[in-house]
């Protein structure tokens, strides 16, 4: 049976809008506490935090384990404005965040306070107000 280029586009935009529903729906998350379903960006990874040492190392290690508060905290050392960071996640993508002690106290202040139970909206509201002063 040969088709033609009608049915042969029908098709392609049938596989299309099958692909696109898989997608929507595997980027998908559903709240297990509200039951509330919001869909998200895929994440990008941060670099490997066995690649320093220290206090460095400590906060790489925090945007690899809460990266779902990171991505929440704007960062206030002016990355926003030079780098085009979205939020505080993006100073760890690369090696922005190992020269910058406001990267890297944001972030572990975040996880610490996230650790303790804090909702985002707490942990936003302390960021700002202890390093929004730093912003150029």
């Amino acid at each position: 049976m040969k088709l033609t280029n009608k049915q042969n586009t029908l098709l392609g935009i049938a596989a299309l809008l099958v692909l696109g529903s898989i997608a929507w729906v595997s980027l998908k998350i559903t709240n297990s506490s509200t039951g509330e379903t919001t869909t998200v960006a895929r994440r990008f990874e941060t670099l490997p935090p066995e690649m320093f040492t220290g206090s460095t190392r400590e906060a790489y290690q925090a945007a690899k384990d809460v990266p779902e508060v990171l991505e929440q905290l704007p960062c206030y050392c002016g990355c926003r404005h030079e780098f085009n960071h979205e939020n505080n996640l993006y100073c760890f993508r690369d090696e922005h965040a190992s020269a910058c002690t406001i990267c890297e106290d944001i972030a572990l202040e975040a996880r610490k306070m996230h650790d303790q139970g804090l909702p985002i909206e707490r942990i936003k509201e302390v960021i700002k107000e202890k390093y929004s002063q730093y912003e150029p």
